[in-house]
């Protein structure tokens, strides 16, 4: 095995608000002897925006930015130790010298050891979205399985048109007498606002669902038989489980209860359940 790659690498580690204890390495920066400089952030974009969202985002715009000033430093300049961070709270947490096959094994190894975050997000996966997913997609999945609800299939993910201004509204659920959006309430901590902000953009379609419906239908591009009367934000978690329940409440609070029902289930099959059940004995 060649090991051709001879130099310096410095992990960057920063407080992730001013007034933590906590540090998060963000990322990696080698120089080799003959003075290429490269990095390597420790967290992945894409995955931090799935789990974290805008939180997760921002983390990386701060690791990139670290990692960047300390390369465009360390081009100029021999000596790491003179960088200035461009952030309060970031600084060189580790400085020493490597051999290895090249500098991105080198910044590979280095965050393996020094970064629980990076270690977990490497094993974190995100599953591939399809043309309806989440929570819809799961509930009509659970309804198409079942030969004798499998024809409330087609009523997923239905589109009203809103006029030429306004556009097409889709709406989760949208029965003879029954319509329904579905919402996930999150598992993380870190979730709960972002949770929340989508909780109050699902209660606003589904009151203005409940104006549109009492509009003449073929503006609408509803059916002669479709007119439903009942409304409900269906959201699927656990009371029991602190963090969504939580989430539930704030949720909760948000809510107009004289015209929208919220509707807690454990599961995607108790959601597809009650959907049926609601159209049964609605009809």
């Amino acid at each position: 095995m060649a090991w051709g790659a001879r130099g310096e690498r410095a992990v960057i580690d920063f407080a992730p608000q001013p007034t933590s204890t906590e540090r998060l390495v963000a990322g990696v920066v080698t120089r080799l002897d003959d003075g290429q400089v490269s990095y390597l952030c420790a967290i992945d974009q894409r995955k931090m925006e799935h789990a974290f969202g805008d939180d997760g985002a921002a983390l990386v715009a701060i690791a990139e930015r670290l990692c960047a000033s300390l390369a465009q430093h360390w081009q100029a300049h021999p000596n790491a130790a003179d960088w200035t961070p461009p952030f309060g709270g970031a600084r060189i947490a580790d400085l020493s010298r490597f051999t290895s096959r090249n500098a991105a094994d080198a910044q590979v190894s280095m965050l393996e050891r020094t970064s629980s975050l990076h270690t977990l997000m490497a094993a974190y996966e995100i599953a591939e979205s399809k043309s309806m997913s989440g929570i819809v997609g799961r509930v009509r999945s659970a309804i198409n399985n079942d030969t004798n609800t499998k024809h409330l299939a087609k009523r997923f993910n239905r589109e009203l048109n809103l006029g030429d201004e306004a556009g097409v509204m889709r709406v989760d659920f949208l029965g003879q007498h029954y319509a329904c959006y579905f919402m996930q309430i999150t598992r993380n901590a870190r979730g709960v606002d972002r949770n929340t902000q989508h909780a109050y953009g699902k209660l606003f379609e589904l009151e203005a669902l409940q104006r549109f419906v009492k509009k003449p239908k073929k503006t609408l591009g509803l059916l002669d038989e479709e007119r439903p009367g009942q409304f409900e934000l269906v959201m699927v978690g656990d009371h029991n489980d602190a963090t969504q329940r939580r989430a539930i409440y704030l949720v909760e609070a948000l809510a107009d209860k004289k015209s929208t029902r919220l509707r807690v289930l454990p599961s995607a099959r108790a959601a597809a359940e009650h959907v049926s059940a609601r159209e049964r004995l609605a009809a």
